[in-house]
């Protein structure tokens, strides 16, 4: 029994003993390092493209559309968010320590004076298994970012190759009318001299003009063409230009190594880990606290009353009960999560493989097509120049030299698109194998 002066002293120097001793205790524990993942969601590191380095050119501007692409940047802001649950995850208790406390004074009874100071300090606490569950869902969930952002800059990939490919037939389409421009000028000049000197008729001088101009017609509109191309891709790549080299063919590569395989798997492996977050955290986190009391009063039935002042100290506990109401939705909801990640896996497979299939049957074709372009402009040249020559020998007339100046017409503009189309041909084949171009 002490005196009732400073009462409260010694009971709030108990408390910050005892909160002292339970942060203590919170920062000697070991902090859990990143474990490594489970065999469903460990995430295997990626294949490199064997060989010499490809895509150099493609490689720069895909990193520039990248970094202005806002579905990229919001799923590494996602990232970020996810990888900061490695606090919690490291963290000695699930929740926020409390501190707490009450006063209370008795109006009536025996007992003069009597007052009560209660101050409590407690926290929530993990229940088996569930730190180490918890931190395997983040480092699933970092995962599954991870090869998010792959697969997004797989599609941005995509966006860039079409637009380069673009840029590359509307620049050679302009490349063609320039041709066909300057030849028909000079055709022209050789028409106008034989007009003037009498070895044609003024009809074979209009045709002429009328070539001219429909060659001048087609440079503007395929010019303007051109300079579209190259500014859609300037603002897809945020200002890179669709020139230099842009890359070669690769091997295929094992399957399992596709972005649009790797996302999905690593979605089925946050799945799981989630359903064993919820099986290992079945009830709500228990709680734990440590107390102190301190209780004063005056006993006035004795004939010397006395001064009381008691200090106590003790524990509370608080343990919350499984219920269905609470688990079984819970348990339902990661269940559905599965079955769709499971889902999208095996869809992904068969659009995987899809795509693969129809990559290689337009490169072959491409191939063949790009193979018989060239015998045809061969030959359309060749007839081409014997036309030219027959007509200054008056073995032909003008009518029937642009006719066949039309024909290699078609047949430059044919091979020039059957070159673009096999270059496309084998992007779409290196996007389907799941190759991103890289330095």
């Amino acid at each position: 029994m002490t005196h009732s002066r400073g009462g409260a002293r010694p009971l709030l120097s108990l408390l910050l003993v005892l909160l002292y001793a339970s942060g203590a205790a919170g920062e000697t524990k070991p902090k859990l390092s990143v474990s490594p993942l489970p065999p469903e969601t460990k995430a295997k590191p990626r294949a490199k493209p064997p060989g010499k380095p490809f895509g150099l050119v493609l490689a720069r501007h895909l990193d520039q559309a990248i970094g202005i692409d806002a579905q990229s940047a919001a799923l590494d802001a996602q990232r970020r968010a996810v990888a900061a649950r490695y606090a919690q995850a490291n963290s000695f208790t699930p929740g926020s320590p409390y501190f707490g406390g009450s006063r209370q004074e008795r109006v009536k009874g025996n007992v003069q004076g009597y007052r009560e100071s209660e101050l409590e300090i407690g926290m929530p606490i993990w229940l088996p298994g569930e730190r180490e569950a918890y931190e395997l869902n983040v480092n699933a969930g970092v995962v599954e970012l991870d090869e998010r952002l792959a697969l997004r800059r797989l599609d941005v990939a995509a966006l860039v190759r079409d637009a380069w490919w673009t840029a590359q037939r509307t620049a050679k389409d302009a490349s063609i009318a320039r041709d066909r421009l300057a030849t028909a000028r000079d055709i022209g000049n050789d028409m106008k001299r034989r007009v003037e000197l009498g070895e044609n008729a003024g009809q074979d001088e209009l045709l002429a003009r009328n070539e001219t101009l429909a060659a001048e017609t087609e440079v503007a509109q395929t010019d303007a063409a051109a300079k579209a191309a190259r500014v859609a891709y300037e603002v897809l790549t945020g200002g890179a230009t669709p020139d230099g080299t842009l890359e070669a063919p690769l091997p295929a590569r094992p399957p399992e190594d596709h972005p649009a395989l790797r996302t999905p798997v690593a979605a089925l492996g946050k799945a799981q880990t989630q359903m064993r977050l919820i099986e290992t955290g079945f009830i709500d986190n228990p709680e734990i606290a440590v107390f102190g009391r301190n209780e004063q009063g005056t006993e006035p039935a004795t004939e010397n009353p006395l001064r009381s002042n008691n200090n106590t100290v003790g524990v509370r506990f608080r343990i919350p009960l499984p219920t269905p109401g609470r688990n079984i939705p819970r348990i339902a909801e990661a269940q559905a999560e599965v079955d769709r990640a499971t889902a999208e896996f095996a869809r992904a497979q068969r659009l995987v493989a899809a795509e693969i299939n129809a990559a290689r049957a337009a490169v072959a074709a491409a191939r063949r097509a790009d193979g018989l372009a060239a015998k045809r402009l061969s030959v359309a040249s060749e007839q081409f120049d014997l036309a030219r020559r027959s007509f200054r020998l008056g073995e032909i007339n003008a009518f029937d030299l642009y006719r066949v100046r039309q024909l290699q017409l078609d047949a430059q503009r044919a091979r020039a698109s059957a070159a673009i189309d096999l270059g496309v041909a084998l992007s779409r084949l290196n996007q389907a194998f799941g190759y991103a171009p890289t330095l």
